[in-house]
């Protein structure tokens, strides 16, 4: 659907000045909108998948492990397919408010895409370099995005995601360098205009929800507080939206209509967006991609 078309609709989650929030200035943030009793089974689950990772000793496409993750002191970048791992993600990801909050968004039909986990270990978590969502995924149009659910209290010392207001209208950035490389993330040379300097810092107590559009500019610093600060991410797009090449993270759900029904035709908007490579034969994280450029270990 059409931004028109989408906030003309009655609003679930957010209100009408949130909606046009995101829409203006390319995210939104609501507070507290996750219940107690939610977050309480999110993070029971990411205990358990925390302890199936203790015995790892290598990243395996589903535990992206920290460099120095032992069975003692375990030390994630990224936990994927979560809806296949453990049932409560699955539950929340259907059954919760967060669709209805991405109806608010996207439409009336609202498709699920993937649940992932962004922990961001204390004392030295990862930081993520500026890039934008929709070169990793593209498709028929921009009605999809990922909704950041904070399972802790998030402040500024834990390297929460930034975001470059109105950067959603501005160009689509080559994720790739000079000699074709996948970089995951965009060269600091192409972004002298992109109005870094405006960036906003998206923090929250524990059950806020972030939601960035596909074509905002953002990253994170690294995680050099005591608190580690563990991030829910589903993803979901419009079911008039779809995509153009094979998705990073397919799981057993990957698809699955959770809000409205089937969509009947596709929505299909202009303009040039180049390919990513091809993730049909595994995919590990921005993490992983990002870290090999830093490495030299590019091939």
């Amino acid at each position: 659907m059409r931004e028109l078309d989408i906030i003309s609709q009655p609003a679930r989650v957010l209100t009408q000045a949130e909606r046009e929030h995101f829409f203006e200035q390319g995210y939104v943030v609501k507070t507290s909108v996750i219940s107690e009793d939610w977050i309480d089974r999110l993070k029971a689950g990411v205990a358990r998948l925390i302890d199936k990772s203790r015995n790892l000793t290598v990243s395996d496409g589903i535990f992206d492990l920290e460099e120095g993750h032992t069975a003692d002191n375990p030390r994630l970048r990224r936990i994927a397919l979560l809806d296949e791992l453990d049932e409560v993600f699955w539950d929340f990801a259907k059954n919760s408010n967060l669709p209805d909050l991405a109806a608010d968004l996207m439409g009336a039909d609202v498709c699920f895409r993937e649940a992932l986990l962004n922990i961001k270990w204390k004392g030295g978590g990862q930081e993520v370099k500026w890039h934008q969502d929709i070169p990793f995924y593209p498709m028929t149009n921009y009605s999809i995005a990922q909704f950041l659910v904070c399972l802790d209290d998030v402040g500024i010392e834990q390297g929460p995601l930034m975001v470059i207001p109105k950067s959603h209208k501005g160009p689509l950035y080559d994720h790739y360098d000079e000699k074709d490389n996948w970089l995951g993330f965009i060269p600091d040379q192409k972004l002298v205009d992109a109005s870094l300097e405006n960036v906003v810092e998206l923090t929250g107590p524990a059950g806020t929800v972030t939601v960035h559009h596909c074509r905002a500019l953002h990253a994170s610093r690294a995680n050099l507080s005591q608190r580690s600060r563990p991030v829910l991410i589903i993803g979901y797009a419009a079911a008039d939206n779809r995509p153009y090449v094979a998705p990073a993270y397919k799981s057993k759900f990957y698809d699955t209509v959770v809000r409205g029904g089937v969509a009947r035709s596709v929505h299909l908007v202009d303009g040039d967006l180049r390919l990513p490579p091809d993730w049909s034969g595994g995919y590990t994280s921005i993490f992983d991609h990002q870290e090999k450029v830093n490495s030299g270990s590019l091939t």
